[in-house]
């Protein structure tokens, strides 16, 4: 006797909903040259500034280390473009102890950054993509309910078929929290401070430092007290967004 086989919609809609569930996963991957900046910036700057000279103030052991030295360039470049001037050593300036003559300007720059990396337990979805699929139990109009048996997918591996969840796993993952605080001060007082963080599984700081240094630059003084959540494009080295964080 010949069974017409009807297909359980709730089996084809459990298939449009997790195809769906890929191609949004594989959209997200694609988006992995971006990065983001999470800013906070509080400002006293004197309207007298434009021209005005500066120096970097290094602390511990930042004076020896060609890393600093590089982090100082990139801020040297913004702090160029505001109109600064960085302070020269006069001639004849004896040298310090450690080696490095640095001119004090009107205004003292200080850097200070680090790495914050953690653990974060998450749960991710298992797929299968075998060709072959679940037939749920099903309705006979003769001969009542069918149960349900393994089938060949006849649309393996285009839409609506092909991959489906079929379980969930816990992963670990590290997530690196890279921070920098940059600060300006005037003599005995700051007319500038802002601290720049960034997460992600790179725990490279130096890749992400000449986009946290500019991160703490744009929009240079800001608002006081000012909260924004800024969005880089790598491959482009541009920034994509800039949106200002508000109470609520």
């Amino acid at each position: 006797m010949y069974f017409m086989q009807i297909k359980n919609p709730l089996n084809q809609l459990n298939r449009l909903l997790t195809a769906a569930a890929l191609l949004t996963t594989l959209w997200f991957a694609g988006c992995a040259s971006t990065l983001r900046s999470e800013v906070t910036s509080f400002s006293k700057w004197p309207a007298n500034a434009a021209g005005a000279t500066y120096s970097f103030k290094r602390i511990g052991n930042q004076a020896a280390s060609l890393e600093h030295s590089s982090y100082e360039d990139l801020a040297r470049l913004e702090l160029n473009k505001l109109g600064l001037k960085e302070a020269l050593t006069p001639p004849g300036t004896p040298t310090p102890a450690n080696g490095i003559a640095v001119a004090r300007g009107r205004f003292e720059v200080t850097l200070d950054y680090g790495v914050n990396t953690r653990t974060v337990k998450s749960k991710e979805a298992v797929w299968d993509n075998s060709p072959t699929y679940w037939h749920q139990p099903y309705w006979h109009a003769n001969a009542g309910w069918q149960p349900g048996f393994w089938t060949y997918d006849p649309y393996f591996p285009y839409f609506p078929y092909g991959p489906r969840v079929v379980g969930y796993r816990t992963v670990s993952r590290d997530v690196s929290t890279r921070r920098l605080r940059l600060d300006i001060a005037e003599g005995p007082l700051k007319v500038f401070e802002a601290s720049a963080t960034s997460s992600g599984s790179n725990n490279a700081l130096a890749v992400t430092m000449p986009y946290l240094i500019r991160s703490v630059f744009d929009g240079f003084p800001g608002a006081n007290g000012q909260v924004r959540t800024i969005e880089f494009d790598v491959d482009k080295n541009s920034i994509k967004s800039r949106q200002q964080q508000l109470p609520g």
